[in-house]
């Protein structure tokens, strides 16, 4: 039964109501919550229509609110309210009242709403899209125990998310929350089934979608690990991996319907993991009415404690880079690409990488072995390393400090990559002491001949890698002719504007070194000209190459290193690890590269 009423009050609404009851055969209320949606008039028709559906779970009283200000000054100084009474036929055993607010009334749509609440019910508002700031301040939210939102249906969900997190107030909830409850449930009971340490986590899903977000800031809280959000095609989510010491946990749904689920040691298996719909997830969300609290952590966790970037890789120049990549112990990774926002939160993710590394290296050979750069993006690096919320993970006593070069100059001097590093992080590390290996020093027990503290230096490596292979030596092959250094876990690289790295420079004798792991340098191309670097030999037996550069001044350096085969001409170019090479930029860095590389 539907009932018109014209230039109404709610006292008459409410009589409406009853007689339509009477008219129905059944007077008495049997409906458990009254829920309140607050739209628009174009997109009311949606959200009813959800809301009915949900409503056959949950009979409910369903009042929509679509608010009409008016555009005219004389509009907006009018007051009138229309509704409409529907009881029975698509209702169920529900009611709805579609109200509509002219005028001066549409900012007081509290007053209309109240006397038509249920008595002694549950109250739920709902605004499918454009909330207020503050839910639980709003007049019409402040009557409610369960208010929902949409971050999805925002202009920017990723900024709503923020919103979201300074306005929580306990009964706040998101449909994009809601739609990561099939994936929290899935990887849940993979975790039961397979008791492993994750030590980090990879989501993967649509640019700007909120429950990619919500679901890495979940992982994030609830197992403490770092969590990169990794930019995929879509629909939606397309994959959750949970990196354990056995292996890695999958969960990939590339379709938006069905997913596969693997775990070490089990056979693959097939999820309906399906996108649900919006009534699907109202009726989720009344069926529980208490606080969230699972929610209310997740987006407090803060999205800038992600690791953030669009991971792919390079084909540009394959062929040409394959012959100059190869080490003696045979072929180098392949050249990926992480682009960040900005300089500032490539450090921050870089870092949060970085104890992720060394936490698994230690895990899986008792100490790690990292090398440090310096310049500015290095020593940003280091800072936020510093405040890295991971930081304490890492068993900085069992890990081993190299650097890739030095400024040959007097120990303590503050242009040396040593002291800057202390200055920024190593002084506040419980490092041991025996394993900080900082290069010499002009004012050492070699002087100023630069090729005796190179050397000296080199057999410092060598000593190292001679140490034993299950503490990350290279004794599988690193050094060239015999002469050896540790398998750096990490080796960090800066990039020059004219594509040096290390202190090798473009056409400088050390750029084609092939003899020695550690030479000195003179007559740099920059100051000060005397110096002492890693030989690209030595740099190709690290582990992990990761090459930093962030800015505009940047940007044809790496589109040059990345296209290019030629280390002589482009030192960069030759600079890769032996199981990963992570070229890490920002996005005015990455601004030349071909589009084959930014996928």
């Amino acid at each position: 039964m539907n009932i018109d009423l014209t230039d109404t009050t709610s006292g008459r609404i409410n009589a409406a109501l009853v007689r339509a009851r009477r008219a129905m055969g059944s007077p008495a209320v049997g409906m458990v919550l009254t829920l309140v949606i607050v739209t628009d008039e174009g997109s009311h028709y949606d959200a009813l229509k959800a809301a009915s559906d949900a409503s056959k779970e949950h009979p409910s009283r369903i009042l929509v609110v679509v608010r009409r200000p008016g555009r005219s000054p004389r509009d907006r100084a009018t007051a009138r309210l229309d509704a409409e009474v529907r009881v029975g036929g698509e209702t169920g055993t529900g009611e709805t009242v579609l109200l509509r607010l002219h005028g001066e009334l549409a900012g007081h749509a509290h007053s209309v709403v109240l006397p038509l609440l249920l008595p002694d019910a549950p109250v739920v508002v709902w605004w499918p899209a454009d909330p207020p700031e503050y839910p639980s301040k709003d007049p019409l939210g402040a009557l409610a125990q369960r208010r929902i939102t949409d971050a999805a249906e925002t202009e920017d969900p990723v900024a709503a998310l923020r919103g979201r997190a300074a306005s929580y107030a306990p009964g706040d909830t998101d449909l994009a929350w809601t739609r990561v409850t099939l994936w929290r449930s899935v990887l849940a009971a993979a975790l039961d089934q397979k008791q492993a340490r994750v030590t980090r986590a990879v989501v993967e899903g649509e640019e700007y979608n909120p429950s990619s977000e919500l679901l890495a800031l979940w992982l994030a809280d609830r197992l403490g690990v770092p969590v990169e959000r990794v930019l995929s095609g879509g629909p939606g989510i397309t994959a959750v991996r949970l990196v354990t010491d056995e292996g890695d946990i999958c969960l990939d749904r590339g379709d938006g319907s069905l997913a596969t689920l693997s775990v070490p040691g089990q056979p693959d298996r097939s999820v309906a993991l399906h996108r649900r719909s919006t009534a699907e997830l109202i009726a989720e969300e009344l069926r529980r009415l208490d606080p969230d609290e699972t929610y209310a952590r997740a987006v407090r966790f803060g999205l800038d404690r992600l690791v953030r970037g669009q991971v792919a890789e390079v084909e540009a120049a394959e062929a040409a880079q394959a012959e100059a990549a190869r080490a003696p112990g045979g072929e180098q990774a392949p050249a990926q690409i992480v682009v960040h926002p900005d300089k500032e939160h490539m450090a921050r993710a870089t870092a949060a990488r970085l104890v992720t590394v060394i936490a698994d290296a230690q895990t899986a050979r008792g100490r790690a072995h990292v090398a440090l750069t310096g310049g500015r993006n290095g020593n940003a690096l280091l800072a936020a390393l510093a405040q890295a919320p991971g930081r304490d993970s890492v068993d900085w006593s069992r890990v081993d400090l190299w650097w890739g070069d030095e400024r040959f100059l007097p120990g303590g001097d503050p242009d040396r990559n040593h002291t800057q590093a202390r200055g920024a992080l190593l002084d506040a590390l419980a490092l041991d002491p025996s394993r900080v290996h900082p290069m010499p020093a002009s004012d050492g027990p070699h002087g100023d001949d630069v090729d005796a503290a190179a050397e000296a230096y080199a057999a410092e490596l060598a000593a190292a890698a001679d140490g034993g292979s299950g503490d990350g030596a290279s004794g599988d092959g690193g050094g060239p002719g015999g002469a050896a250094v540790p398998a750096f876990d990490v080796l960090l690289l800066g990039l020059g504007p004219d594509t040096h790295v290390a202190s090798l420079f473009p056409g400088h004798p050390a750029a084609e070194e092939t003899g020695r792991t550690v030479v000195g340098v003179r007559q740099a191309p920059k100051p000060p000209p005397t110096r002492i670097s890693l030989t690209l030999p030595a740099i190709r037996a690290a582990r992990e190459v990761w090459l930093l550069a962030a800015g505009e001044d940047k940007a044809e350096a790496a589109a040059g290193a990345l296209t290019a085969g030629d280390p002589a001409r482009i030192p960069a170019a030759g600079a890769r690890g032996r199981e990963r090479t992570l070229w890490i930029l920002d996005e005015k860095a990455a601004a030349l590269l071909p589009e084959s590389a930014r996928r």
